[in-house]
C-alpha cells in the first residue's frame, strides 16, 4: 500500500530478476535488434523493442503471463517503471501486432542479438550440440474447412506424437543447435517434422550467418546418421559427429569387430573420462570407459565419389549393466505373462485361437520381451483342449550379450583433430543441448502461450529463445568466471553449498528479492529509488561488467 507523508506518496515494487535482465538486454543490443527489422512502430511514446522487453522479462521470472495480463503484471511488478514506460500501453491488441511482425523478421531479429551475444561474451563455437523437441498446445489451430491453419511464417500446427507424452494434440517441432548450453540457431518447423533434413538446414543457416568458422563440427543424435544427411555434409566439406542407429549393418560390422578384438587383430583403448556426478566417488565405483574404431566408406553415387567415415564403438561398465537388468526383466515379465495366459486358456474369453494369440503378442509386446520368445498354441476353437508351450531364444539373446554395453558413434572429423576416445567424450557434451531444451519447457515455460495464431506463436517463440539466450549467456559467462579464477559466489547457496556450477535459474533467482521505491511528489513527479545491491547480486553484476545501480533514476 502507498504511504503519503507530506503530499509525498512512496510505492515499493519487486522487480526481481528483472534489474539484472534489463542490463543483459542492453548489452545485447535487442531493442535496437528489432527496432531496425520491424517495419512499423506503435503510435505512442515508445518502441516495440522497448515493450517486447516486458514479455521477456515475465518469461524469465518463472511468471508467464498471457497477452491480455501482460499489463496487470508490468504494472504490479513495477516493470513500466524500470523501462519508462505505461503500462496502458501493453495492451493485448498492440502486443499482438508487435509479434506479427517478430515472426516476419525473427531471423534477422535472432541473428543480430546471437551475432552480438557471442561477440560480447565471446563464446566459441568450434562444437555446436543439436537437437529436436515438439511443442505442443491445446486447443484447436484450424480453417473453417478444418485443415491446419497456415499463416504466413508461422508454423502448421498438426497433430502428433509430442515427446513429453502428450498424443495426438496440436504441435510445432522446434530444432536448436547450442554451444555451452547457449542456443545459437533454431528454427519453428511444422508438426510432425521429421528430424531427417533439420540437421543440414540449421547447420547451412548457421553457415550463412557468418557466425561459425569453417571448421565447426554439429553432433546430433539417430537422425543425422541417415545416408542422404551424411552424404550432404561431407560433399560440402561439413563436419558431423552422431550417434549411429543399431542397424543390420551396424550389428554385422560390430559381430566382425568383436571377432577381430577377440583374435588380438584390435584392441579396446581406455578412455579417462569421468562425470560430474561421479568425481565423489571411489576410483573402482566409477563407470568405466573404453572405445574400438574401424573405418567405414560411404559412396556418393551422385558425384561418383566415395567418403571415409570413422565408426567408433563405444563400451561403459554402467551401459553394459543397464543392458543386461533390461533384458532381465524383460524376460522375467515376458515369463510371467505366458505363465500367467496359460492358467487362463479355455476360461472367459481365452476360448478362440485369434483372441489368445492376440493377448499372447500384447502381453509379450507390453513387457518388451516379444523377441526373446518363440511360444506354441495346440488346441482348436472347438474341441478347446488349449495348450501353451515356449521358449526362450538362447541365440537372440547370446547376439544380444555380445553388444550389451556397446554404442556406435560415426564421425567425418579427421583422427588428427579428434581421437576415438574425444569422439566418445564429444558425444557425451549431447546433454548440453538436452539441458537446454529442459530450460526452454521449464522454467521458462515455451508452453502454454495463450494464442490462437501460428504466426503470433512464432513471434512469442523468438522472445522466449531470447530469454533462454540471456539466461545461458549468464551461466555460461559466471561460470567461466569461476574456472578461471576459482573465485566462487559467495551466499548463491544456502549453508555454504556454493559450487562451481552455478544455474541460470538460481543466478536470476538471487534478485527476485530486488525491491524500487518509486516516490511521487505532489505536482506528479515520480522519481525512481533503486537500493544498494545485495552481496550476492553485487558480486553477479560485477562478473558481468554491468557495475553498480543508480542512486536514483527519473522516470518522468
Amino acid at each position: 500500500m502507498p504511504m503519503q507523508t507530506n503530499a509525498v506518496e512512496y510505492k515499493t515494487y519487486t522487480i526481481g530478476a528483472g534489474y539484472l535482465v534489463k542490463r543483459i538486454l542492453d548489452q545485447l543490443d535487442v531493442v535496437s535488434a528489432i527496432d531496425q527489422n520491424l517495419r512499423y512502430q506503435p503510435e505512442i511514446g515508445t518502441t516495440y523493442g522497448t515493450l517486447a522487453q516486458v514479455i521477456i522479462i515475465n518469461r524469465m521470472t518463472f511468471d508467464p503471463q498471457p497477452l491480455y495480463h501482460v499489463a496487470e503484471w508490468a504494472e504490479q511488478r513495477g516493470i513500466s517503471r524500470l523501462l519508462g514506460i505505461q503500462s496502458a500501453w501493453l495492451d493485448d491488441d498492440r502486443l499482438g501486432a508487435m509479434l506479427d511482425g517478430l515472426a516476419d523478421h525473427q531471423a534477422e531479429i535472432w541473428r543480430a542479438i546471437v551475432g552480438k551475444g557471442i561477440k560480447k561474451y565471446q563464446v566459441e563455437l568450434e562444437w555446436l550440440h543439436s537437437d529436436t523437441t515438439s511443442v505442443y498446445f491445446e486447443g484447436v489451430y484450424e480453417d473453417e474447412k478444418g485443415q491446419p491453419k497456415q499463416e504466413a511464417n508461422g508454423p502448421l500446427l498438426i497433430e502428433g506424437y509430442n515427446k513429453d507424452g502428450q498424443r495426438q494434440k496440436g504441435q510445432f517441432v522446434l530444432s536448436l543447435a547450442a554451444c555451452h548450453r547457449i542456443p545459437i540457431w533454431y528454427t519453428a518447423w511444422n508438426g510432425n517434422q521429421s528430424d531427417d533434413g533439420v540437421y543440414l538446414a540449421d547447420m547451412n543457416a548457421l553457415r550463412q550467418a557468418g557466425w561459425v568458422p569453417d571448421n565447426v563440427v554439429m553432433i546430433g543424435d539417430r537422425k543425422l546418421c541417415n545416408r542422404e544427411t551424411m552424404v550432404s555434409f561431407c560433399r560440402t566439406n561439413q563436419f558431423f559427429l552422431a550417434a549411429h542407429p543399431w542397424t543390420d549393418t551396424a550389428k554385422d560390422v560390430w559381430r566382425r569387430t568383436k571377432q577381430r578384438l577377440q583374435r588380438g587383430e584390435l584392441s579396446w583403448i581406455p578412455v579417462d573420462y569421468v562425470t560430474r556426478n561421479e568425481t565423489r566417488k571411489p576410483i573402482e565405483k566409477r563407470t568405466q570407459y573404453k572405445v574400438c574404431e574401424v573405418g567405414h566408406e560411404l559412396p556418393d553415387r551422385k558425384v561418383n565419389q566415395v567418403y571415409s567415415l570413422r565408426w567408433v564403438f563405444s563400451w561403459s561398465s554402467s551401459k553394459a549393466e543397464l543392458d543386461t537388468r533390461q533384458r532381465n526383466k524383460a524376460l522375467e515379465a515376458g515369463e510371467a505373462a505366458l505363465q500367467r495366459i496359460a492358467k487362463l486358456l479355455g476360461k472367459y474369453d481365452y476360448t478362440s485361437r485369434k483372441t489368445i494369440e492376440h493377448r499372447i503378442e500384447k502381453a509379450l509386446s507390453k513387457a518388451k520381451a516379444k523377441r526373446y520368445f518363440q511360444y506354441t498354441l495346440c488346441g482348436t476353437d472347438d474341441n478347446q483342449t488349449w495348450v501353451l508351450t515356449w521358449q526362450q531364444c538362447q541365440d537372440v539373446i547370446a547376439d544380444e550379450q555380445l553388444s550389451d554395453g556397446v554404442a556406435l558413434l560415426c564421425t567425418n572429423v579427421a583422427p588428427e583433430r579428434l581421437s576415438a576416445g574425444e569422439v566418445m567424450i564429444k558425444y557425451k557434451e549431447q546433454v548440453s543441448v538436452e539441458q537446454t531444451i529442459d530450460f526452454i519447457k521449464s522454467p521458462v515455460y515455451i508452453r502454454p502461450m495463450w494464442l490462437h495464431s501460428p504466426r503470433r506463436l512464432a513471434g512469442l517463440a523468438l522472445l522466449i529463445m531470447i530469454a533462454v539466450l540471456v539466461a545461458s549467456l549468464l551461466e555460461y559467462h559466471v561460470r567461466r568466471h569461476i574456472a578461471q579464477t576459482g573465485q566462487r559466489l559467495r551466499g548463491l547457496m544456502p549453508e555454504n553449498r556454493d559450487n562451481n556450477y552455478p544455474t541460470a535459474r538460481k543466478l536470476l533467482q538471487a534478485f527476485q528479492d530486488y525491491t524500487i521505491v518509486v516516490v511521487r511528489s505532489a505536482d506528479g513527479q515520480e522519481t525512481v529509488h533503486w537500493p544498494k545491491l545485495r552481496s550476492i547480486q553485487q558480486q553477479i553484476c560485477t562478473i558481468l561488467g554491468l557495475g553498480t545501480v543508480p542512486e536514483t533514476l527519473n522516470s518522468g
